[in-house]
């Protein structure tokens, strides 16, 4: 009898024993699990966090920024307005808050150096030079110096050894980086990964906690309640291994009223824990999965998106279809001067139609910024150029009765799969090509991808490549071209056009290099370099020409339209000493996309210098009586391409007339481009008109004339 005992009361005590020890392997299996799959989650969402801190904190900068160039504040105010917002207001002791009013964790703060390493804004170095500060575990790494390659490369994450807040320990320290170049700040959010990972210290804290509680009171319960206590043990061990599958699924709490009720119920809480922050991964990856193949602002899909759908159709048997392109034009001028919300207002609208619209042989996406691109099955060759004209035309209508109220014009651009070996890649180079002719023709009718147009593309990129050298190494010039009173043959005025004579490329007509330097964001730096050149020239081109003469420069309307391009103008008037009545300004018709109160005060602020606006190429584009009406200018041009019709088209002809007429009636001067033979200038000398520019008096030439001569495109500018 006491030998049974003695083996019951061993064998209870296996039990115990093995129950404690599965007890214990389970939940440190849990503890270990859930504290791993926190921490990654927890440091992924807080290098997230600082990530999105420094792209809030360069939006902050460049909004103040923009003030400073608006003049609503001064540089001091602005950047003492982010420091406040950003790290907060300066203490007596000449440091800041840690916290501003963007949460970067615990210890976490903002930090804006200059590129020699200068402490812009720090909690308690600002002013300071950290160029030569070290890794703490890793001496020979430069951490700012690395914080400054890593945002001048486009941003990015660091990580460094630093000490932990009020303590001589060495704790790892997560930063992300990127560039501001407005003020040429490299803005950086910092952070301890111990910061992040608190939560999941905390959950291994309480579940070694609730071990610790449940080994003691099963020690003492154990050898009553046995059985009972062995199967929650292995419902866990199952419901672990559920969690290891992506399976949370919590346990029933059945009668337990004793300390397996607690296991079960701190068990249950674990996974409904991890079951959350599991959902809310999913929903974060979600997400990311949505934004790489969707585009967020006009609900269609994305570059990404139409490349996986188009390669799918082609691998399927697709036998022939078209991509076709839209481009809108102008949408960087119109961004400039509404605000880029009405930019965003038009690429939604638009985006909105084309869903609208989509059909199931259709599949319309958003490639680019300001580019649209459709993918069409199923369409007649001789239907589909009417059905992109259509779809032009309403998308148009659409977006004038939703709420803007200029005609938006679309570049169109095709190319066709005939079934032959192609990936979307091919066909979206292709459309890519074509729309790049049509935008450099300015050509608004449908351009079709032909095999020609590769050689062209390549020959312009060479051509770009050397546009940054041609503009600093002063390779483009101004050639002048006479406007004459033809009543008396006397050069009254001369119009400054752009020619490139290459070193290594040859004459690069402007038509071509223009072009480019908008895309290049050079627009700027070639109008300032034109203007200080051919006011340069002033003096001798007085000489050359007539002591009355006045000079017109050609001006980009994104350059009409900075902040303080009057200014600019001034400056550059008092440089070079001319007369600024005797200098006149020509804007083109697509600056009417822009507000007329705008454009109104840059044109009076340009009258008080006494310089004149022209409005040049008119008869082409947007233009239209109501401009006139609006719009106030000193001179009117009317383009080539209208002059070239009054000898065949009475109707055109007409139409030049009463041009000549209202430009006389509202006090403004006129000039008609591209008078070419002695027939165009009879059946002008029946208007009003008296000063004309082309091939028959004058070509364009420069002012050295051992410059090389001619000018194989004409005229134009």
């Amino acid at each position: 009898m006491k030998l049974v005992s003695e083996y019951r009361k061993s064998f209870n005590r296996k039990l115990i024993s093995i129950f404690l020890l599965i007890l214990i392997i389970a939940t440190s299996l849990i503890g270990i699990s859930s504290y791993q799959i926190t921490k990654k989650a927890l440091t992924e969402k807080g290098k997230v966090v600082l990530k999105n801190g420094v792209t809030l904190a360069l939006a902050l900068i460049h909004s103040e920024y923009e003030k400073v160039q608006a003049g609503l504040v001064s540089k001091e105010e602005a950047q003492e307005t982010i420091k406040t917002i950003l790290v907060g207001p300066m203490k007596a002791d000449g440091t800041r808050e840690m916290h501003g009013h963007v949460d970067l964790s615990e210890h976490g703060y903002f930090i804006i150096y200059d590129k020699t390493g200068l402490e812009i804004m720090h909690p308690t170095l600002e002013g300071q030079n950290v160029w030569d500060v070290t890794d703490l575990n890793a001496p020979e790494r430069y951490i700012v110096r690395e914080q400054i390659r890593v945002a001048l490369s486009g941003g990015g994450y660091t990580y460094y050894a630093w000490h932990l807040p009020h303590s001589d320990k060495i704790g790892k320290k997560i930063s992300y980086v990127d560039y501001n170049p407005d003020w040429e700040w490299i803005v950086a959010s910092t952070a301890y990964e111990l910061d992040f990972v608190n939560e999941a210290t905390e959950i291994l804290y309480t579940i070694a906690l609730v071990t610790v509680t449940l080994v003691i009171f099963t020690g003492y319960i154990g050898t009553r309640y046995i059985k009972s206590a062995t199967k929650p043990i292995l419902d866990i061990a199952g419901g672990m291994k559920k969690v290891t599958e992506g399976r949370y699924r919590t346990i029933p709490y059945g009668n337990y009223d004793d300390e397996t009720r607690i296991l079960i119920d701190g068990y249950n809480t674990m996974v409904e824990s991890l079951e959350k922050a599991e959902r809310k991964i999913t929903i974060k990856n979600d997400r990311l999965a949505y934004l790489a193949y969707n585009d967020e602002l006009t609900l269609l899909p994305n570059r990404n998106g139409m490349k996986e759908y188009v390669d799918q159709r082609l691998n399927n048997g697709c036998n022939s279809g078209y991509l076709a392109q839209l481009d809108i034009m102008g949408l960087k001028l119109l961004n400039l001067t509404l605000g880029y919300d009405q930019g965003d207002k038009v690429l939604g609208l638009l985006g909105k139609y084309l869903r609208q619209c989509k059909k199931d042989d259709s599949y319309p996406a958003r490639t680019g910024s300001n580019e649209f691109s459709i993918w069409i099955e199923g369409v007649e060759p001789q239907r589909i150029y009417p059905l992109l004209k259509e779809i032009r035309k309403k998308s148009q209508q659409y977006v004038i009765e939703n709420g803007y109220n200029q005609m938006l014009d679309i570049y169109l651009a095709l190319t066709m799969y005939d079934g032959q070996t192609k990936s979307f890649e091919t066909l979206y180079e292709e459309t890519t090509t074509a729309m790049r002719t049509a935008r450099e023709k300015q050509d608004l009718s449908i351009t079709r991808f032909e095999e020609s147009m590769k050689e062209r593309v390549e020959n312009e990129l060479a051509m770009r490549r050397h546009l940054g050298k041609a503009i600093s190494e002063k390779e483009i010039i101004p050639y002048y071209q006479a406007q004459v009173d033809f009543t008396t043959e006397k050069v009254v005025g001369v119009e400054a056009l752009a020619r490139w004579i290459s070193s290594d490329l040859g004459f690069v007509p402007p038509n071509v290099f223009i072009p480019y330097i908008n895309q290049l964001n050079l627009i700027t730096e070639f109008t300032d370099y034109m203007i200080d050149k051919v006011l340069g020239d002033y003096q001798d081109l007085v000489i050359k020409y007539d002591a009355d003469l006045t000079v017109s420069i050609n001006i980009s309307p994104l350059c009409f339209m900075e902040k303080d391009f009057t200014g600019k103008i001034e400056r550059a008037i008092n440089k070079h000493n001319i007369p600024a009545h005797k200098l006149t300004l020509e804007i083109t018709e697509d600056i009417f996309i822009a507000d007329y109160k705008e454009i109104n005060k840059i044109i009076t602020k340009l009258r008080e210098l006494s310089v004149k606006v022209s409005i040049d190429d008119f008869g082409t584009g947007y233009s239209s009586l109501n401009y006139l009406m609006n719009i106030q200018p000193d001179e009117i041009k009317i383009d080539k391409s209208f002059v070239g019709q009054i000898l065949d088209d009475e109707k055109a002809f007409y139409m030049f007339d009463t041009l000549c007429n209202i430009a006389q009636n509202f006090g403004y001067a006129i000039v008609a481009e591209g008078v070419e033979n002695k027939k165009q200038l009879k059946k002008i000398s029946t208007t009003s008109l008296k000063t004309i520019q082309g091939y028959l008096f004058s070509k364009p030439e420069p002012l050295n004339t051992k410059t090389p001569l001619g000018d194989p495109i004409g005229s134009c500018g």
